[in-house]
């Protein structure tokens, strides 16, 4: 069977605030993420962010998914880290990365998208998730 995807983006701007991944590009309301049909379960997350870093300090990433589409109940994966020295030290990046699951789903159901920024707030964090069915 075939690989399907299925993806948000979004902006977090405050430390510690589960914000939902609510658009795809040019998409401002793309709808609810569903399972789609045939698939079993979640194997992978793609998640891609970067950061502002308007002040001097570390933050760390997080990706929380939940929903009806979830039997098994929420999941929080680790989405990357940064940090710089001095105020105003420039942009970070966290490039693509694959994550590998095995996570049940219920077709047909939907699965919610958060971005969380921890630690310290940064200034703004920029996040893409993409799920990964078979």
């Amino acid at each position: 069977m075939a690989k399907l995807y299925r993806s948000r983006e979004g902006d977090a701007t405050a430390v510690d605030t589960k914000t939902q991944l609510t658009t795809l590009g040019s998409e401002a309301a793309p709808g609810p993420l569903l399972v789609p049909t045939g698939v079993k379960a979640l194997v992978g997350v793609i998640v891609a962010q970067c950061f502002n870093m308007a002040a001097a300090t570390g933050y760390s990433a997080l990706v929380r998914l939940e929903g009806p589409g979830l039997p098994g109940g929420p999941e929080v994966l680790a989405a990357g880290a940064g940090g710089v020295p001095v105020a105003t030290g420039g942009n970070g990046v966290v490039l693509a990365t694959m994550i590998p699951l095995n996570i049940p789903v219920t077709m047909s159901n939907e699965i919610l998208i958060f971005g969380e920024m921890c630690g310290t707030d940064v200034g703004s964090m920029t996040i893409g998730v993409t799920l990964v069915f078979a």
